[in-house]
């Protein structure tokens, strides 16, 4: 007896530039809420499956998230027209990829893959009720070297690994850290859109790609840190939360903490992919841009609410970390 054939879904996981996105005001009103101010929107829903796709263009790279919500067994083929070099997060139920290739991988809750896919077809069955979230960021090779020439940090890309692999390239899957978490968080609560958004996404996208690379070649002994060393890097982590503003150096850190500065700073970088001195200016600099997009404050008082000495030391640090200047971004469109 013959099975029955499952009803199919391709998944754009990146689109051609001519691509059509909807007007947000077709979409039902029970889909307006959490939608991204700057993005393109792509919708789907019938009988068989729901999935919103929405896209941020961002120069070389771009930002995609879909909501995936299959109501009946169901096979989904997540495609690219193009090769493209991917950071997948999975935020959601655990799936299974075949891939175009023939190899199979594993998308886990909370966890990054890096991909590097051609135009082929991609399969994962799916069941009711195994929605999920799935974020990700993606650029043609052919873009890498203007998108490292404008964030050196991630030259890590440029490894003929990543460039000339396939498939799957990661090994072990990465935890989706606090410190991309809050990422995240960032790139879907900005409400700017034009320059203004675009400048700030693309750093907080950045920073994720940035902690991936730090951390997807550690040795699986980085992790095994001890449970003492494990909870004051995260003491650490948090007091930083609250008092990013102080003139924090790694002795008294180190001091604060009972444990040896260069250790610390190991642990730190370890845990969360970025050191000590780069969080301190992560939180310095979104506290910054939130309060240049939000209120009148001089920018005098704000280098000063963000703990910088001097004007000229704040405007240095702004331009340095979002590629440009404050008064720039406040004029932007």
């Amino acid at each position: 007896m013959d099975m029955p054939l499952l009803p199919t879904r391709i998944l754009w996981i990146d689109r051609p530039e001519h691509a059509e996105s909807i007007p947000v005001a077709s979409l039902p009103k029970d889909q307006l809420k959490g939608l991204l101010w700057s993005a393109r929107v792509y919708f789907e829903d019938d009988a068989d499956c729901k999935i919103v796709t929405q896209e941020i263009p961002l120069g070389p790279l771009s930002v995609w998230f879909h909501h995936v919500m299959p109501k009946t067994s169901m096979i989904l083929f997540p495609q690219t027209p193009f090769q493209n070099v991917i950071l997948h997060v999975m935020l959601g139920s655990h799936v299974r990829v075949l891939m175009g290739n023939g190899r199979m991988a594993d998308l886990r809750n909370q966890r990054m893959d890096l991909f590097n896919l051609r135009d082929y077809l991609n399969t994962v069955p799916l069941e009711p009720g195994q929605w999920f979230d799935s974020f990700h960021l993606n650029f043609r090779p052919e873009m890498a070297k203007e998108l490292i020439d404008e964030y050196p940090e991630l030259n890590g890309l440029l490894t003929p690994a990543i460039m000339q692999g396939e498939g799957h390239l990661n090994t072990r899957s990465v935890f989706f850290n606090e410190v991309c978490q809050r990422a995240l968080k960032e790139i879907l609560c900005c409400k700017q859109i034009g320059d203004q958004g675009g400048y700030f996404v693309r750093r907080q996208a950045v920073n994720i790609l940035t902690v991936f690379l730090r951390t997807m070649h550690l040795s699986a002994g980085a992790y095994k840190m001890s449970t003492k060393n494990r909870l004051k890097t995260a003491a650490c982590y948090h007091f930083l939360r609250r008092n990013f503003t102080g003139a924090h150096t790694p002795e008294n850190l180190a001091e604060r903490f009972s444990l040896d500065a260069k250790l610390l700073e190991e642990c730190f970088l370890a845990r969360y992919g970025r050191s000590v001195g780069e969080f301190i200016t992560d939180l310095r600099m979104n506290v910054a841009y939130h309060s240049l997009m939000k209120t009148k404050a001089s920018l005098t008082m704000i280098a000063a609410d963000t703990g910088y000495d001097s004007l000229a030391a704040f405007r240095i640090a702004f331009r340095k970390y979002f590629r440009v200047g404050p008064v720039h971004l406040i004029k932007a469109q």
